[in-house]
Formats: structure tokens, C-alpha cells, sequence
């Protein structure tokens, strides 16, 4: 069920105070490649923006060394407001596999707003023969080969939640790392890997096709993009929580007033069609989220990703 926590009071509270910002263009900074999904949504959130203030939202792309070399730079912006951060998940695990960041995850920024999240769903080769859960748990303890498993890459969110359920069934399935989701899902469907875990934008045309099995999602609640598939808590693994998120971080020190507009302006945003579409095609659940809420989901989120990445024995390359 689509979510949007921002109150409709924000809109009056929010502008009240709020000066005229912004009085000039705005720069967000994407740590990741252009094209990617994140971008893509990122991009039009910026259209909407430029719209509702009349002044231009410019969206910069800042990738390399896993997100950390863009989130740094922000770290370091004037906080004034005009500076914001897209940030997701490597947020979380950047700080296990590059020890010496020079930015720290929530000293040095300001929660603006949790933009919306994304699960990781479990998928599997159909002709292993099993459609749930602890059928391939039990179909791997009962096998003479180690049920292996891929991921779009190595500290990606998909071998977190991948090398998580590993660990915790005592599958004994090896880490095939890929250099992007595509390579992963071809060999899935091939057969030269058993299982995997992926976004719903990018498993959901294979499953409706056959070439997959979706068996359970790593979520609190299931997908509005795929409400027949049960979450892992349902199948019996609960606290298999593994949500790609996206959100817009400020500079720490960055005023309270620049804040509150800076809500106001994505409540009226996540009310637009266009962006609504965009964030639901790619199997994203909208949130939203006021500043505090989105402050308090750090506070549990980033610990957690960190210690998800630390098992997982996640390095740099």
C-alpha cells in the first residue's frame, strides 16, 4: 500500500517562516551513474521541484568508490540548503568497507526526507522445483551440491540480504558476484546459479514470464508491485528486513527554515502523477517521510546495514 506520511499541516506550517526559499538554483548531487534508477527517479523529483519553486533543481552525478566520493563532498557543502545529497543504502555500508571515510553518516548531514524504499526479493531457477522458502532450504540441506547464489555485486544490498539468509538456513551456497543485475538474472535463468535476490523492477517480467519463481520478499509488508508474494516473515525468517531506500540529505547545520521548505515543496511533489509513476513502475513503495521520521529510520538503518555488510565480510576491491 502506497504510504505518504507527510501531514497535510506541513503544507501551511512549513512555509510559514520559511522565508523565500530557495532564491536561486538548487544542486542536488547523485553519488551514482546516470541512467540507473535512482537517477532516473532522482531527475524527475528535480522536474517537479523546479516547478513548484520556479527555480531550477540541477541534478549532478558524483559516482565512485561506492557512493562515498559524492556523499563527501556534500559533507562538506555550505549548509544553506541550495547543497542536498541523494543518498541510499551504501550510506549505510560504505563506513564497513572504506574505514577511514572522511564524512561521518549522520554528524555531518541533515535528514530532509525519506523519498520512498524498494525490496529485495528472493527468486530462483523454477526447474530447482520448490516455491517457498524453506523448500530451498530444504532442498539444499538434502542436496549433494551447494545451492550457490549471485548478486548485482559484492556490498551490493542484493549480496547483503543474499549472504544474510546464507548464513542464517546454513545453505553453504557460495557468492557469485556479477557486474550488474542483468548478468546476474541471465545466469539465474540459465541455470549456472541457483538463487538470488533483486529489486521487483528487475525480477517481475521474469517471474510473469516463467523464467523465475519469486518466492518471498525482504520486507515488513508485501510489495504493491507484487501482493501474491509472501514476505520471508510470512515464509517463516522473520526480521529479513532488506529494503533499498532513497532519501535527501542536507548538509549538517543546514537552517531549520531551508528544511521545513524543502518538505513543503516534496509533499507537493508526492502528490504529482508523473512522479507517483515513475517510483511505482520500478517497484518502489512511496513514503515521503517528514524530516524526523526520516532521522529516526537512520538511526535504526544504518547501523544495520553496517553489521549486515561486517558479516557478510563485505571489502573494498
Amino acid at each position: 500500500m502506497i504510504r505518504i506520511l507527510l501531514a497535510l499541516a506541513l503544507l501551511g506550517a512549513g512555509s510559514a517562516g520559511a522565508g523565500d526559499f530557495p532564491e536561486r538554483p538548487v544542486l542536488v548531487v547523485a553519488p551514482y551513474a546516470a541512467g540507473g534508477g535512482l537517477d532516473t527517479i532522482t531527475r524527475t523529483l528535480a522536474a517537479r521541484l523546479t516547478a513548484i519553486w520556479g527555480q531550477q533543481v540541477i541534478v549532478e552525478n558524483r559516482p565512485g568508490a561506492g557512493a562515498t566520493i559524492g556523499t563527501a563532498a556534500i559533507a562538506k557543502a555550505k549548509p544553506d540548503g541550495y547543497t542536498l545529497l541523494v543518498a541510499s543504502t551504501p550510506l549505510g555500508i560504505a563506513p564497513v568497507v572504506y574505514p577511514n571515510l572522511a564524512y561521518d553518516a549522520r554528524r555531518d548531514f541533515m535528514p530532509v526526507a525519506l523519498i520512498g524504499t524498494t525490496p529485495e526479493v528472493l527468486v530462483v531457477n523454477p526447474q530447482l522445483g520448490v516455491g517457498t522458502p524453506g523448500e530451498l532450504v530444504a532442498l539444499g540441506k538434502k542436496s549433494s551440491h551447494a545451492l550457490n547464489f549471485g548478486s548485482a555485486g559484492s556490498g551490493t544490498l542484493a549480496h547483503l540480504a543474499a549472504a544474510a539468509f546464507n548464513n542464517r538456513t546454513a545453505l553453504g551456497g557460495a557468492h557469485i558476484p556479477y557486474k550488474g543485475s542483468n548478468p546476474a538474472l541471465l545466469d539465474l535463468i540459465g541455470g549456472q546459479i541457483d538463487w538470488l535476490f533483486d529489486t521487483p523492477s528487475a525480477v517481475m517480467q521474469h517471474a510473469r514470464a516463467g523464467r523465475l519463481r519469486a518466492l518471498a520478499i525482504a520486507a515488513p509488508q508485501r510489495s504493491p508491485q507484487m501482493p501474491a508474494i509472501p514476505t520471508l516473515a510470512e515464509s517463516g525468517f522473520p526480521d529479513m528486513d532488506y529494503r533499498i531506500w532513497m532519501g535527501l540529505l542536507a548538509p549538517a547545520g543546514t537552517p531549520e527554515t531551508a528544511v521545513r521548505a524543502i518538505e513543503t515543496a516534496i509533499a507537493g511533489a508526492m502528490r504529482d502523477d508523473a512522479l507517483r509513476a515513475n517510483l511505482t513502475g520500478q517497484g518502489w513503495d512511496i513514503v515521503g517521510s517528514l524530516s524526523s521520521d526520516f532521522a529516526s529510520f537512520l538511526d535504526k538503518e544504518l547501523p544495520k546495514l553496517g553489521s549486515a555488510a561486517r558479516a557478510a565480510g563485505i571489502r573494498a576491491d
